[in-house]
């Protein structure tokens, strides 16, 4: 995997996990304050993590593992979905309000649109070298019968 796909990679990884591991502290702290502690954002930071290890895992695989890179590339495309799909339901709920007349955030809305956009970038940087592949494939000729 090339080098700049590894930076927009972690990258992306830094920024999706740690929206979400600043959005749930946030949360957790607002929702209830007096039992808000150091385990409550250590808890936040795991789930940040565990949410951009699509992201975050197949750029540290060493180079020297094709074929476990190749399987780590496809997991974690598919694993990529659920948090394109948290993300896109921020700008799709946003949308939904701009349209039916009600205030929306645009802040989240934003938001939104750079978590959805990144893990979409993500999820082109993860399978081009798939596309890549089967666009360089010679035509194949069937025989006769």
């Amino acid at each position: 995997m090339p080098l700049l796909s590894r930076v927009v990679l972690l990258m992306s990884a830094t920024l999706c996990g740690g929206f979400f591991a600043l959005s749930g502290a946030g949360f957790s702290r607002a929702a209830e304050p007096e039992q808000f502690s150091n385990s409550i954002l250590v808890f936040w930071f795991v789930a940040g993590v565990a949410l951009a290890i699509p992201l975050w895992l197949p750029a540290i695989v060493p180079p020297r593992y094709p074929r476990f890179l190749k399987v780590c590339r496809r997991v974690c495309a598919v694993l990529l979905l659920f948090p394109t799909w948290l993300f896109g339901t921020i700008v799709g709920n946003n949308v939904g309000r701009i349209l039916s007349g009600f205030s929306f955030t645009p802040i989240a809305l934003a938001q939104g649109l750079v978590l959805t956009g990144c893990c979409l970038v993500c999820l082109f940087v993860l399978l081009w070298p798939e596309f890549r592949r089967h666009a360089e494939r010679p035509p194949q000729v069937s025989g006769p019968g």
